[in-house]
């Protein structure tokens, strides 16, 4: 059954090999790096529309109290000042001087705001573009990786079917110890013994290890956890 079950390992190593093809490829790069454009589009476009929605309210704000200090300063002009004294004029003259002084104020803010607005607007149509941008190049890299991916399709089908075949004739807990280990993605599983190491972790093995090995023919490494096998085994 170790024959079988290293036959198996081969031929999941070439499955191994194009699952991480298929990972690493140049299209599938492009693919999540167009996903992280679009997702970092989509949030500053919400993050925009907030602040547009603030600045918005604040313009209209200050615009109000623009407003209604012009209208205090309409109702400050046309008041009959002819029954004041020298003292009551020059009171109404601070207030309507400082009426004038809130309006000048409040009229820079509102210019200042609607540049804001203007340029958080001209902002959102930008970032707006670039996440139809981004959406599209996606589009053009998901072909490409798919077309890239059914290339592979077959050769993948073709391995599982004989992979499906060997299982049958491979020891059920060898079988199921082989793949818990592929899940954690620790390749290969079986190594062989190499001057009496481990051959991958390279940890030396006891005399009393060894025997156990020569004797049981597969031995788990106590360092790495893989299973040794000797080369000359059937």
């Amino acid at each position: 059954m170790l024959k079988e079950m290293l036959q198996y390992q081969k031929m999941d190593a070439s499955l191994v090999k194009i699952e991480h093809e298929l990972e690493n490829s140049e299209s599938k790069r492009m693919v999540n790096q167009m996903v992280e454009q679009v997702r970092a589009a989509q949030n500053k476009l919400v993050s925009i529309e907030r602040s547009a929605s603030q600045l918005i309210a604040d313009y209209e704000k200050i615009k109000q109290e623009f407003e209604a200090a012009s209208r205090n300063l309409d109702k400050a002009k046309n008041m009959d000042y002819s029954t004041l004294s020298e003292a009551g004029l020059r009171d109404s003259s601070t207030k309507i001087n400082q009426q004038i002084a809130t309006m000048l104020s409040l009229n820079k803010e509102i210019t200042r705001l609607s540049k804001r607005i203007v340029s958080t607007l001209n902002e959102f149509e930008s970032t707006k573009q670039s996440g139809v941008l981004a959406k599209k190049k996606y589009n053009e890299s998901m072909a490409r990786y798919d077309k890239f991916a059914s290339d592979k399709t077959q050769k993948i089908e073709t391995i599982r079917a004989e992979l499906n075949k060997l299982e049958k004739l491979i020891d059920p807990k060898m079988l199921e110890r082989y793949k818990v280990m592929r899940k954690e993605h620790k390749f290969p599983i079986f190594v062989p013994l190499v001057n009496n190491a481990c051959g991958v972790c390279a940890m030396q093995l006891p005399n009393a290890r060894l025997d156990l090995l020569k004797k049981n023919r597969v031995l788990e490494c106590e360092n790495c956890h893989r299973m040794i096998y000797l080369q000359d085994a059937d």
